[in-house]
């Protein structure tokens, strides 16, 4: 998560978006808030993240059915 608000901060407005397996989209902002009352693993390699509150893809980068028409 450090990694990825660091890469958006030193390129924005270049965003960076997380893709689940579900197709469901979250930002590294988002991840963090999402999590801030969950459980770690100590060593920081990853965070388990619920996709309840996350965006569903074609909200946010749009269909592929728009995306042909146009």
């Amino acid at each position: 998560m450090t990694a990825g608000l660091t890469l958006t901060a030193a390129h924005a407005p270049t965003p960076l978006y997380y893709v689940f397996g579900d197709l469901k989209v979250l930002t590294p902002a988002e991840v963090v808030h999402y999590t801030a009352h969950a459980l770690r693993h100590r060593s920081g390699a990853f965070h388990l993240v619920r996709t309840e509150h996350a965006h569903h893809f074609d909200d946010v980068f749009g269909s592929a059915g728009a995306a042909a028409a146009a």
